[in-house]
């Protein structure tokens, strides 16, 4: 699967901006700030698929992708997280990727920070696109299990979106 034929450079983000979990308030409920963090992270989700150029409304996608992640979180443990979500506001199949050297709060099941994130939304009205949309998530998942020694490291070191886009395009 030619994974990188969904990837440009605009839909690569190397520096998050929200979601960092030394943002938590001391003053506040610890598990509420999680989710203050979390609901960061997924604006900033949201305002990169936007750069696809495939979503029709911002405000009804990202509460989809919300709700989506209110329902079980995508984060997959060892740093890692795929949120995914269908839905009617994508025009297509559309995928974003976003990297936290220092790691954000995604609720993740091992509680750790996570620092590579695959974003994956296709509408939900398409079963061809759907295809797609499981063919993806499912070369993303076998990658990070069968390259987990070296890739996430090599994700994180990368300099620009072109090395990051040519390091995914080595395991198609």
């Amino acid at each position: 699967m030619q994974i990188t034929r969904y990837l440009k450079p605009d839909y690569v983000r190397l520096g998050m901006v929200g979601g960092h979990p030394d943002d938590i308030d001391p003053e506040k409920d610890e598990a509420k700030e999680r989710v203050r963090l979390k609901e960061e992270v997924l604006e900033e989700l949201t305002d990169l698929f936007m750069q696809t150029g495939q979503i029709r409304n911002r405000n009804k996608f990202h509460h989809d992708l919300v709700s989506r992640e209110r329902k079980a979180s995508t984060g997959l443990g060892n740093g890692l997280a795929v949120p995914h979500v269908r839905s009617m506001q994508p025009k297509n199949f559309c995928m974003i990727f976003a990297r936290s050297r220092d790691g954000v709060e995604y609720l993740s099941p091992d509680g750790e920070p996570v620092h590579i994130i695959f974003g994956i939304a296709a509408p939900s009205y398409d079963d061809k696109v759907h295809n797609e949309y499981l063919q993806v998530y499912k070369w993303i998942a076998r990658a990070f299990k069968e390259e987990d020694d070296w890739l996430p490291a090599a994700l994180l070191a990368a300099q620009d979106e072109h090395e990051i886009i040519g390091i995914l395009a080595g395991l198609d």
